[in-house]
Parts: structure tokens; sequence; C-alpha cells
């Protein structure tokens, strides 16, 4: 069978349970619908769709950006960014273009509420989603830096109560590291898990609630595949070590020295947020609420992810004083528990942080999606520059178009690395030619047994 039929057939079935689920009725109806119609079909449509970074954010790829002018002013990049906000029907988003001296753009566009007609500006704020999970690798990082606890150290040490389920526990138990590096070998979060409104529910509580995907299919520690759940269990183990929330936690040590002002966890203010849309840019959606809130749920606006930026250009140095260590970001940035990680490929998923190649140019950072909203938070270290942006719509070509447009900007004067010398291959490189099947999927149901020759 074909993968364009399978395609075809994925999109028919779509179809046909998008028109139950837009004739059900409320929203938790609708849910409640959708959850019984789409077992068969629609869990790997919707666990993609819901959080985490795609199969771009996973892949490093050598994209090719538009041509850009040297000369080129902020100006005509709001120009730019204003018409694919018209032409793709956009409702509004939020961005900051930040050197390490400092930021050179923080700005909300658009609107951030059509029905109220509210525009958007720096201070509004956006659902980050899983861009959110770069706080969880830093607390840990921090009371690993005071001796509190080591990466290495095994889940079941820390805490024993969490249920997992890894038949190698003896010789590759699963450790910290490898729910920061997407290495545990657990299936990603299950329907259920998503479909979960934890507003009264505990930390622990949330864990529990169904931990049928947390079973490692291979050993701990070998392969990546992206887990949302497992950034959960790190940030389980931080309120379990510290005594305190999660949220407080880093809104005591982050949040406040980094002078995120308005950062939250819970849901705002109506006036202080932005609505998010779906990808026609005029239907709303209700507010989304993630059952593990640590991996996804944080609002921030342009200021605030300013201030984060800067954070991370300066290595932890906040107006001349050291809120952590350096080596942290140097941690956070380079993955070490894969096979080929461990073989010396520094290119990959760090600590819920991983590398992207654009035209040449290597970025760090991570992206964010939730329903009716998209974000990207990327920097260069050695260039001393980054960006973030947030748009309050589904609209993945918009999102990318943007993305293209920031980074053409901020490269406009900056010297295109050089294309490496092509190098011969070994004489034995005919024996690993032949037919591969991906080993690793993210999330099993959605595996083919399909070949790819590479």
């Amino acid at each position: 069978m074909s993968m364009d039929f399978l395609f075809l057939l994925v999109i028919y079935f779509y179809s046909k349970i998008r028109k139950k689920f837009d004739e059900a009725g409320s929203f938790i109806y609708r849910m409640k619908k959708f959850l019984l119609i789409g077992v068969k079909f629609l869990i790997p449509l919707f666990i993609f769709a819901i959080l985490g970074f795609g199969c771009s954010s996973q892949n490093i790829s050598d994209n090719k950006e538009p041509a850009s002018t040297i000369s080129q002013p902020i100006e005509e990049l709001q120009v730019q960014l204003e018409n694919v906000l018209k032409d793709m029907h956009v409702p509004g988003m939020s961005l900051a273009i930040v050197h390490r001296d400092g930021p050179e753009w923080i700005a909300g566009l658009g609107k951030a509420d059509l029905a109220n007609d509210r525009m958007t500006t720096a201070t509004t704020l956006f659902r980050i989603g899983s861009v959110s999970k770069g706080f969880v690798s830093l607390a840990l990082l921090m009371l690993a830096d005071e001796g509190k606890l080591s990466l290495e150290d095994s889940v079941q040490k820390l805490a024993p109560e969490v249920s997992f389920g890894n038949r190698w526990e003896a010789s590759d138990p699963v450790r910290i590291v490898h729910l920061l590096e997407n290495t545990t070998g657990w299936d990603d979060m299950h329907l259920r898990e998503f479909a979960k409104d934890p507003l009264t529910m505990s930390f622990f509580d949330t864990l529990d609630y169904d931990h049928s995907s947390r079973i490692s299919r291979w050993p701990p520690g070998t392969r990546m595949a992206y887990c949302n759940s497992g950034p959960a269990v790190a940030a389980y183990i931080v309120e379990k070590i510290t005594g305190k929330s999660f949220e407080e936690y880093v809104g005591e040590k982050l949040f406040k020295p980094i002078g995120m002002q308005t950062a939250t966890y819970v849901q705002p203010n109506f006036q202080s947020t932005t609505t998010l849309y779906q990808s026609d840019g005029k239907t709303p959606l209700p507010y989304w609420s993630l059952l593990y809130r640590s991996v996804g749920s944080l609002n921030a606006s342009a200021n605030d992810m300013a201030h984060y930026l800067l954070f991370y250009l300066n290595r932890g140095n906040v107006d001349g004083r050291q809120v952590i260590s350096s080596t942290i970001f140097n941690r956070m940035e380079l993955p070490t528990s894969t096979w080929a990680a461990k073989e010396g490929l520094r290119a990959g998923y760090g600590l819920n942080n991983y590398c992207t190649i654009y035209d040449g140019f290597v970025y760090h950072g991570h992206d964010g999606t939730v329903p009716g909203g998209l974000t990207a938070m990327h920097y260069m270290p050695s260039e001393g520059i980054g960006y973030f942006y947030s748009i309050n719509s589904g609209n993945r070509e918009a999102f990318k178009k943007v993305g293209e447009l920031i980074r053409a900007y901020i490269t406009r004067d900056l010297q295109k690395p050089l294309i490496p010398q092509i190098d011969s291959l070994s004489e034995n490189t005919n024996t690993y030619t032949g037919w591969y099947e991906p080993d690793s999927p993210r999330v099993e149901l959605f595996s083919f047994n399909g070949n790819s020759k590479f």
C-alpha cells in the first residue's frame, strides 16, 4: 500500500470524524464524543497536533531562508509580518528580537481578541506550549549544581512512588537525564491524558491518573522519542526535593531574577491574554488546561520572553549578577544519552533544548504547540542573538513564514557559514546500505511497518 494512499485514507477518516465532532454540541461533550470515535483512527493525529515540536523540530534541517537586504530596517520587517498576518488570516502575534547587549524589538502585532477588537501588545500573554519545558531542565540543573541530585540518579531512587515500566531497570534504569532528553523509551502521552482536566488534581494525582504510556519500549538511554510525560515526572521530582510547588520554585528561582514579571502557569485574566483561534483565524478556542501543567501551560508576554532570551544569551548573568552557573547552558544544549550522542554527535535534543539548522546557521531552543497557538524560541549563542514569536492561530504555514522572515532579518549582516568540504566515503559504506525501518516512534500507534531506503 502506497504512502499517498495511506495519507488520503487518514484525511478521509479525519473529515468524517471532524464532522461528527463539530456537530456534537458543547466542548466537554465534543471531547467525550471525540474520545469514542477517535480511538480507531485519530489518536496519532490528535497527539501530534496537541503538544510538542513536530517533525520539523525533531530533525535537523538545512532550510533555505528568503533573501534579505543588508540595510533592511525593522520597520520593513514589521510590514512584512503584518502582511503575513493579513494575507494568511492570523489575528495576531507576539515577538521579540534580542541581542546579548539588549532587546532590539519587542512588540505585539494584530489583534489579541477579535470579538472585543483588542490589540496585541508587548504585554499580552500568549500560550507558549512546550517552550515551558526549558524551566524544568533549568530547575533540575540548578538542584544538581547545588549537589541535591545528579542527572544520573534513577527515577526509582528519587521518586519510587511514580509508576512506570522498564524491564531493563536492573541494568539500564530510567534516569533523570532520560526524562529531559526524551530517551526513556516511553510512549508519548495517550489521548486519555490529553483530554483530562486537571484543575482540581494534585501534581502526583496527575501522574497517577494514567501511567500506561510510561513503559520503556527499548533500553533507556539509547534512542530519542519525544515524550511529554518525561519532563512532567522531572518537575515532580523538583517539588519533592524542594518541598515547594514547581510553580512556586520556578517563580522564585527563575521568573523573578530573570525579570519575567507576568509569566504564569495558570489561566490569566481575560484582558491580559490572547484568545486562541483555529487555523481559519476566526473560530475561537476555549482555554485548554493541560494535565501536566509544567510541560506546556506557561503563559508569557513578549517582554517576558525577551528577558528569557537574554538569560540564555548572557549564560545566566542578569544585570551583572550570575543567577545560575554558565555551564548549565552548555549542558542544556548538548545531547548525551542516545547512541549517536555517545559516539560524539553534538547535534540533537539536549535537556529540553535542541538545535536546528536554518540556511547554515545553528540555532538552539524549542518550539511549542497548544490548540490554536504556535510558538518558537531560538537563539545563536556564538552570534549573541535570538528571537521569540508566538501566533494566536493554528496556521502552520503562517507560523513557518513568520520564522523565515525573522531569521532572514537577524542574519542579514552575518557571514553565512561555509559549506563543509565533501569528504570521501569509507570503504565499508556499502555494508550499511539497505532497507531500514524507523525504530523509535514517538507514538507507538503511529508506527508504520513501511521501509525507507537510506
